[in-house]
């Protein structure tokens, strides 16, 4: 793999991005090229397509203006949080964005086949004096894909000719759903059982092989990515000040150099009890994204055959890399929650139909940190309309939390942080959403708290028979999540944990902060919103003033909250994805309360897209 640094960032001569002469077509000789600060761009040998871009010049001056266009801020060298680290881990960390750097185009090619020969073309281009090729490549990092969401909930397609693909790259471009189900039908009846457990895991990459198809596990498929993540994890672990944490990077190089299932649960579990270290390093493995997969439990003569032979058909996974310095003050708020997990677990609605995964009194084998973020790759790092500000992970699918197994909470301080810009775009939100009586109660650390107590509810409820929900399943355990999570404010508000105007600020925030800019069905944290804001609309949690604003009822919210709340441990306990897809549409509608709401939000955010910077990412390489 080579490294080319680009220095290169196209503006117009008088800032001027958008006007109403903007220019039609192709960028003029009027831009001119300023230096930037240096990104890192992979580049790949082989066969490459030919592409033609999809935006026009104009379109792209305008998605990468300033107010389009927003940076995210990783922490650097010059940086307090890394200051404070021991020389020793200081190496360790450099080593560990190296792994995770090698790692991202395993993301990449799962994403979409086409996403490295595409990155290739652009490059080759850039080098040629393409200004609409370097405009292309900045959305292009941004979003990390060729294809992805904006804020508006619009599609951004860089090249002509794409369109989403249920099998992404995690199967045959060509195949269809149709022939997917019919050939693992063939094969079931073949009695080709073991193959196709493998195909319909979450860890192999499906390749055509004659009428038939084929699984190759992420070791092998990736093996070169893997190989050298691991060798940088080996190198990260000899100068590591923390035994545990250099117990579990060995264990985590290991499992990325073997197709064996056990390396990775061992790894899993050492992570997710990692409670007093300085750095963090995580490999998400997180389902997503594969739209092909799920579709089984909507064949019923197929799901019968796999329920048969004993086979459960889990949605593959994207892989994200995170490195981090953990934020001790951050930490410290964050673990006043994990001795009210079992509280919490209590309050669950119908505990009595499912074993909780939490222990009732303590949970030492679950950890939660807050991050000052250093680096991202892959999944992680992907802006699609958001970024991901916390995760709750292994998920329930995996093997380390089917066998006793903890999990571990991460907050991603940088990340969170940008969420709002600074004080004129959020009191731009306040002015077009919000009644200004209740602008007092919104404010950041409502949202925090809110996600805070999200990613706690993903520990609770049911954990099992949740494949059966199929495509609705990770919509159905977002929806959980956030109703939960307001649930639980008013059980700890109750229990002194929280005051009441620390709960008004957590609803008003949340409801402020999450308003929907378009209908959008297709991703879980979508539906949830669409979900949760028809209710309040219709039970007058959120009522619309005559000028306009909502004026937000937080004890309707709750009450709300609480028979969502109830209504997603049903369909969880049902295991049926027709009962899940029923619920979906019958309480997703776009209304003229939402349609107002968006065109409100549009005028005072625009903001379509961001992208990170990453400081510590040229220290690293040179390692």
């Amino acid at each position: 793999m080579k490294v080319l640094p680009i220095h290169y960032q196209i503006v117009s001569k008088n800032n001027n991005y958008r006007t109403n002469d903007a220019v039609k077509s192709d960028i003029k000789t009027d831009q001119i090229v300023k230096y930037s600060p240096v990104c890192y761009i992979p580049t790949f040998t082989g066969n490459d397509k030919h592409f033609e871009l999809n935006l026009s010049g104009a379109e792209l001056l305008y998605r990468t203006s300033p107010e389009k266009f927003i940076p995210i801020h990783l922490v650097g060298e010059d940086s307090q949080a890394y200051k404070s680290l021991a020389k020793g881990d200081q190496e360790t960390l450099k080593h560990l964005i190296k792994a995770a750097y090698y790692l991202d185009p395993v993301y990449t090619k799962l994403d979409n086949p086409h996403n490295l020969e595409f990155e290739r073309y652009l490059n080759d281009e850039i080098q040629k004096g393409n200004t609409r090729a370097l405009l292309t490549k900045k959305l292009y990092d941004g979003q990390k894909g060729i294809m992805g969401m904006d804020t508006q909930r619009e599609y951004v397609v860089l090249a002509k000719g794409f369109k989403q693909n249920a099998g992404k790259g995690f199967y045959p471009e060509d195949l269809s759903v149709e022939e997917f189900q019919k050939i693992i039908k063939s094969m079931l009846e073949n009695g080709e059982i073991k193959e196709v457990e493998n195909i319909l895991n979450q860890r192999s990459v499906v390749v055509r092989d004659g009428e038939k198809l084929k699984a190759i596990d992420y070791t092998e498929y990736f093996k070169k990515e893997f190989t050298q993540a691991a060798s940088e994890l080996e190198k990260a672990a000899k100068t590591s000040t923390n035994p545990e944490f250099t117990e579990y990077l060995t264990s985590q190089a290991a499992a990325l150099r073997k197709n064996d299932v056990n390396l990775d649960c061992r790894a899993d579990k050492l992570w997710a009890k990692l409670q007093d270290t300085p750095l963090e390093f995580t490999i998400s493995r997180e389902c997503y994204e594969d739209g092909m997969t799920p579709t089984i439990t909507r064949n019923p003569e197929l799901k019968a055959l796999l329920d048969k032979h004993g086979i459960t058909p889990y949605a593959k996974d994207t892989i994200g890399t995170r490195v981090g310095i953990v934020n001790k003050a951050g930490t410290e708020y964050l673990l006043k929650m994990k001795d009210l997990l079992g509280f919490m677990a209590s309050k669950m609605p119908f505990a009595d139909k499912y074993v909780q995964t939490v222990n009732a009194v303590k949970n030492p084998n679950s950890s939660m940190v807050d991050i000052d973020v250093a680096y991202m790759s892959g999944d992680f790092a992907e802006y699609r309309g958001g970024i991901t500000i916390a995760s709750n992970l292994p998920n329930a699918d995996k093997l380390s939390v089917k066998t006793g197994g903890g999990r571990r909470m991460v907050y991603h301080k940088q990340l969170r942080d940008s969420k709002y810009i600074g004080g004129d775009s959020t009191q731009r939100r306040l002015n077009a959403l919000l009644d200004k009586s209740q602008h007092k109660y919104f404010n950041t650390q409502g949202i925090h708290d809110f996600c805070i107590l999200h990613e706690n509810v993903h520990s609770l409820g049911p954990k099992i028979n949740l494949e059966g929900l199929g495509i609705y399943k990770n919509k159905i355990e977002e929806f959980k999540a956030d109703s939960g999570a307001l649930v639980m404010f008013d059980e700890l508000r109750k229990k002194g944990f929280y005051s009441l105007k620390q709960e008004k600020e957590c609803v008003i925030s949340y409801l402020t902060g999450y308003v929907a800019k378009g209908y959008d069905v297709t991703e879980a944290h979508s539906v949830s919103r669409l979900i949760q804001y028809n209710k309040f609309i219709n039970n007058g949690g959120i009522t619309i003033t005559p000028e306009g604003r909502m004026l937000i009822d937080y004890k309707k919210v709750i009450q709300g909250s609480r028979e969502m709340l109830e209504d997603a441990i049903k369909i969880q306990l049902s295991g049926s994805a027709e009962v899940a897809k029923k619920y979906i549409e019958k309480n997703t509608s776009w209304n003229d309360v939402l349609e107002h709401l968006a065109k409100s939000l549009k005028s005072a955010d625009k903001k379509l897209n961001s992208y990170i910077i990453s400081p510590l990412l040229k220290t690293a390489l040179k390692v």
